[in-house]
């Protein structure tokens, strides 16, 4: 097995690019004007990109390390699923109580539809609610659950990755993947420049267009020996591609530059302390940012003093967070978990 620093930075990276991505939605949900200049300095989806390079290389991790699928798909379903389940269930309930006068939504057609496609990943065919948030600047109850889809996908592709390293060069296999997944998104993009229809964009971010970020981190996490002896060299040219530009001229290297950046943060610079030690928040954060913004937006919270709200959110995010990973997500985690590890090493401590 790969050997991986026990002491990283994924839990703070992990939480950096959720509040990343919390704060790019904040001026486009909220509509207020002072907070549409976060969008200039944070980008949700460089952020997403993170995310799915960071999960590359842990998902690539969790696979080797199970003793059978059913361990494998066992602990992703325990991580992401409850607490997922709690957000959708959650809206169903309790979001039609805002609908506008006249709409009865308890146990419609589209109550139904809402909570049954989301609940099985299908966000995009409901991803509102008649009546609800009409008066926002956006109507869509939790538009960051599309992500979740493509993780879900990236679980179920890895054992059918793994299936054809057998008897193959590895190396050889991600990089036809790779050119494969650089193909399909290139494909769609210029569809999509082309004919200017929306559609194609909206392909273009489900599975085979994001596969490449995967496979950026998985592939560092399966050659990391060789990645850990020359991180610093292959870090500071994928910083320089990134900094200069480099994707809008080959956006090809764009994944793999991204990749190298983030797991080198991750792993190879120096530990910044254990962000776990009171839980992983940074699910919660993401999956619950959206439709606190919305309800803050919706009962007009930002509208006399903007900054004084920004703090109420972000404490109720954090609040919300700690909630759902302490009474929802960790009672479903393994004792050998990384995130219940993290704690119980803290409070071990002398």
């Amino acid at each position: 097995m790969t050997d991986i620093p026990h002491k990283n930075n994924f839990d703070l990276l992990r939480l950096i690019l959720a509040f990343s991505v919390c704060l790019a939605h904040l001026g486009e949900v909220s509509g207020v004007s002072a907070f549409i200049p976060l969008s200039h300095y944070f980008y949700s989806g460089v952020a997403v990109d993170c995310f799915f390079v960071v999960s590359g290389f842990l998902i690539f991790r969790s696979h080797e390390r199970s003793s059978s699928l059913f361990s494998y798909f066992n602990k992703r379903l325990r991580r992401i699923y409850p607490a997922y389940v709690t957000v959708v269930l959650l809206a169903a309930l309790f979001m039609p109580l805002l609908a506008t006068a006249g709409a009865d939504l308890f146990f419609s057609r589209e109550w139904f539809r809402y909570l049954f496609t989301n609940l099985f990943f299908l966000n995009f065919l409901q991803p509102d609610l008649p009546g609800v948030f009409t008066a926002n600047p956006l109507q869509v109850i939790n538009a960051p659950l599309w992500t979740i889809k493509v993780e879900v996908m990236f679980y179920l592709s890895l054992p059918l990755i793994f299936l054809l390293f057998k008897n193959r060069k590895k190396w050889l296999v991600l990089c036809l993947l790779y050119a494969a997944s650089i193909g399909y998104s290139s494909l769609l993009l210029h569809l999509h420049h082309t004919s200017g229809l929306d559609i194609y964009l909206s392909l273009e971010k489900q599975l085979p267009g994001q596969l490449a970020f995967f496979l950026g981190g998985g592939g560092i996490y399966l050659y990391f020996s060789f990645f850990k002896k020359h991180w610093w060299k292959i870090f500071l040219c994928s910083l320089l591609f990134l900094a200069l530009k480099g994707y809008s001229i080959f956006p090809p290297l764009y994944p793999l530059a991204l990749a190298i950046s983030v797991i080198s943060l991750a792993v190879c610079l120096p530990y910044v302390g254990n962000w776990g030690k009171y839980g992983d928040i940074s699910y919660g954060v993401y999956i619950f940012h959206f439709p606190l913004i919305q309800l803050f937006t919706c009962f007009g919270l930002f509208q006399p003093h903007p900054w004084l709200a920004f703090t109420l959110l972000i404490l109720s995010i954090l609040f919300t967070s700690g909630c759902s990973y302490h009474l929802i997500e960790r009672p479903f985690l393994r004792k050998s978990s990384h995130y219940r590890q993290a704690a119980e090493q803290e409070s071990s401590c002398p």
